[in-house]
């Protein structure tokens, strides 16, 4: 079950934002150039699941006594993984992509370094980014929404650029930003505990609901200006649930609120690549299978 450990240990169901952003994000850019999937952008989509995996196996050694509090499932509260072995992983799969990304570019480069640089600061001291209002949604937001739609580009010149389109990144910007602070709400308390200063914590339940609803609300307008109603219609989605939940305090549709655009965002990215759904279903079956044979819970949980 070692290397089973490992695989699940990365979180792999987390990387699922990542895997459908950069999905929607290459399929406008190919609408544009004219090109279709390749080998190159399978690459750098394994590229940055790596670099992701080594930030959860650092943000484990990290959040070991708030997730415990947090009664989240854990690799090292239950001895399957030691912080040593979840070192030497991180190491690992950080400094792989960056040794190898100037194989593709330089802005390939550019962006894993600085992929590599947010996963150390975003749970390690000094700096525990993870543990600030504003750093923990900035670096959620930047790296998750930004850096990963501007990982579609081969270089970085004019005719990349336009092709990207800027609206991609800025959007997805916003729309991560809003659901980051969604998911800060059913961890207040054990974070709070912990010392954490998350955006929930610092705001509380309300002001948490209000950043979600401004950002998700610039997504919008954004998404809007360049005309992608597929991510207007998104970003709507996940608002209407926020400002639910900001009336009705709900806090079952605050667990509801993150998940769903993602779900949409994936269906979305599976319509346009069909074989990433089957992927999804998959990874979501094993998932279940492993955690309920390893740990005994059924994960993921209902909403």
């Amino acid at each position: 079950m070692r290397w089973l450990d490992w695989f699940f240990a990365a979180r792999p169901l987390l990387h699922l934002p990542i895997w459908s952003v950069y999905l929607v994000s290459l399929h406008y850019h190919h609408a544009l150039s004219g090109e279709e999937f390749g080998w190159i952008d399978l690459a750098v989509l394994f590229g940055m699941s790596l670099l992701f995996a080594g930030a959860a196996y650092l943000n484990q050694i990290y959040d070991f006594e708030s997730d415990r509090l947090n009664r989240k499932v854990g690799f090292l509260q239950r001895g399957f993984l030691t912080q040593r072995q979840l070192l030497v992983g991180c190491a690992i799969v950080l400094t792989s992509p960056v040794i190898l990304a100037p194989l593709r570019s330089w802005l390939a480069l550019f962006i894993a370094a600085q992929f590599l640089l947010l996963a150390i600061v975003y749970s390690a001291p000094p700096l525990r980014l993870k543990d600030r209002p504003v750093g923990g949604l900035f670096a959620n937001a930047y790296a998750h929404g930004f850096l990963v739609p501007a990982a579609v580009m081969p270089e970085m010149d004019l005719h990349n650029a336009g092709l990207l389109g800027w609206d991609n990144p800025f959007y997805f910007f916003f729309a991560v930003g809003g659901v980051y602070a969604l998911t800060t709400i059913p961890d207040r308390v054990g974070d709070a505990a912990t010392g954490k200063a998350t955006v929930a914590v610092i705001l509380g339940r309300t002001g948490a609901l209000a950043v979600a609803v401004a950002l998700l609300i610039l997504a919008g307008i954004t998404a809007w200006n360049s005309n992608h109603l597929l991510l207007v219609a998104l970003a709507a989605v996940a608002l209407v649930l926020t400002v639910i939940a900001l009336i009705a305090r709900s806090e079952a549709v605050v667990r509801i609120a993150p998940k769903t655009p993602l779900l949409l965002l994936t269906v979305i990215a599976g319509y346009w690549y069909p074989i990433y759904l089957l992927i999804v279903v998959a990874l979501l079956w094993g998932t279940r299978a492993y955690y309920k044979r390893r740990f005994g819970v059924a994960y993921p949980e209902p909403a």
